[in-house]
């Protein structure tokens, strides 16, 4: 069964009561956006319950955009903002349709925690070819500055209660309510021009049976935060149902919580062990439908357990305890609060192990018993896998014995010297490698350009006596030449004498 805030919600602009100047800015907005103007996004800010979210998604109704819609407060990083409106940032929905993105309580991206959120957001802007809807209830925080230069800021004002006691007066009549217009308007008022919160407080007066403006007056102010103590004092101190099921409203804190504070005050407050015993059956019941909602998301579950938590503990008792109970802080919850930081530090020890051994935590558990016992039995080995893990003094003293800690530690730091000595005359060792090498290499160098001069030296000399050779060829073909010319001629001049004395 839907809530009668979701159930009620407008569909169109149209249904949205009151806010009409701002309809109209909005109207043109969209449309400026289908015929490609790409006006500057829009940033709506305003109180919880003014109608924010409500008229961006009455907008895309009207103009048949699909939406894309993240909380900022819910998922606070870069990556969540990349991932789920960076892609839709310019491009169409599966169905063929325009997007319109809206992002919820941009002034929950503001803290510390929160790095990078703001100009991941300014980054989709910059890339957005979809219109981008941004709501705040404050964004005049300095962090938040860059947002509002590059958006048009829209101060959306709180519901008038004559438009909040007309919608109750619409609902009461369709719910089929017995209600007054005396008790609504009473329920408007406290409202403080949340209409969401007169939603809520109508549909929590009808679950209670009697809607009267006795009952309605005792409605809390919106304006008011009630802490645990007044929710305490409330649920304690009276016998009423309906006014045991309003002692939550405005509280800032949730069931579980709620319920660690009851289990223990209740025998503070109440002396009779039968009233004891009936507010723990309650709470034990309303313990049971919490478990539901958790484990099986059966959401419509919460408004039972509230009540068994409130009203039943309320009405364990046969009368009122009279006089002044000092409620007591929950020592579970004190617990939790002087063993939160060790139990984060076991944390980043499991996250480590298992970044390393690529296990999940609950097999990184097992590791961590098993290096545990290793640092008992061989402290060198320990010492070794802590490195390896990355795991600081800090985090392991939290684990195992402080000496044994200390120990560990000593070993680790003259490991590193050694490492650093060894790391530092390998360097030492590679330079005299490296000079030895160049000096070789230079070596070798003057030894090829000797070879190489021998070499055209020798070359030299035999082209010269290459040359001497021939020259002397040379000569002795002209040399024997000679000598046969002059034996031609002798044997010429022989043959003259011959023929003359014959």
């Amino acid at each position: 069964m839907l809530e009668w805030v979701e159930k009620y919600r407008p569909k169109t602009l149209k249904e949205v009561a009151g806010h009409n100047e701002i309809k109209e800015k909005l109207k043109k907005w969209i449309e400026d956006h289908i015929k490609g103007k790409n006006p500057k996004p829009i940033i709506l800010v305003g109180n919880p319950g003014c109608g924010k979210t409500t008229l961006a998604h009455a907008l895309a109704n009207d103009y048949g955009f699909d939406v894309i819609e993240l909380n900022a407060s819910d998922k606070r990083n870069r990556a969540a903002i990349r991932h789920i409106v960076g892609t839709a940032a310019s491009s169409k929905s599966l169905t063929g349709k325009n997007i319109l993105i809206i992002l919820d309580e941009v002034d929950g991206i503001s803290g510390t925690e929160d790095s990078g959120g703001v100009s991941e957001i300014l980054k989709v802007i910059k890339e957005a070819k979809n219109p981008i809807i941004l709501t705040a209830n404050d964004i005049y925080k300095p962090t938040l500055k860059p947002l509002r230069d590059v958006c048009e800021v829209i101060n959306v004002p709180n519901v008038h209660t004559n438009t909040i006691l007309a919608v109750l007066k619409r609902i009461a009549e369709k719910e089929g309510l017995d209600v007054d217009e005396k008790t609504l308007k009473i329920i408007a008022k406290h409202s403080g021009g949340d209409l969401r919160a007169a939603i809520n407080d109508l549909e929590a007066l009808a679950l209670g049976g009697e809607i009267s403006p006795e009952i309605a007056s005792k409605l809390p102010d919106r304006d008011t935060e009630r802490t645990i103590f007044d929710a305490m004092r409330i649920i304690f101190k009276t016998t009423h149902y309906d006014i045991a099921t309003l002692a939550l409203m405005n509280c800032n804190e949730d069931l579980q919580t709620v319920e660690e504070w009851l289990a223990e005050n209740i025998p503070n407050e109440y002396k009779k062990l039968e009233d004891i015993e009936r507010a723990y059956d309650y709470l034990s019941k309303a313990d049971i439908f919490l478990g539901r909602v958790y484990k099986r998301q059966y959401f419509g579950l919460w408004k039972f357990a509230s009540a068994l938590m409130t009203a039943g503990v309320a009405l364990a008792k046969d009368e009122k305890y009279r006089g002044f109970t000092k409620y007591s802080y929950p020592s579970v919850l004190n617990l939790l609060t002087k063993t939160k930081a060790k139990r984060e530090v076991l944390k980043k020890i499991l996250k480590k192990i298992g970044e390393k051994t690529h296990a999940s935590s609950k097999r990184a558990r097992e590791d961590l018993e098993l290096l545990k016992a290793i640092i008992e039995n061989n402290i060198e080995m320990g010492a070794d896998l802590v490195r390896y893990f990355g795991i600081t003094k800090e985090e392991l003293e939290n684990i195992v014995d402080k000496k044994l800690v200390s120990e560990i530690f000593k070993i680790i730091e003259k490991k590193k010297k050694e490492e650093q000595k060894e790391k530092k005359e390998k360097k030492i060792k590679e330079k005299i490698v490296e000079e030895k090498e160049k000096k070789e290499k230079i070596e070798e160098k003057v030894e090829e350009k000797i070879i190489q001069k021998e070499k055209e030296e020798t070359k030299e000399i035999k082209v010269e006596e290459t040359k001497e050779q021939k020259e002397e060829v040379k000569e002795e073909k002209k040399s024997k030449k000679t000598k046969k010319s002059e034996k031609k001629e002798e044997k010429a001049k022989q043959l003259t004498l011959d023929a003359f004395f014959k």
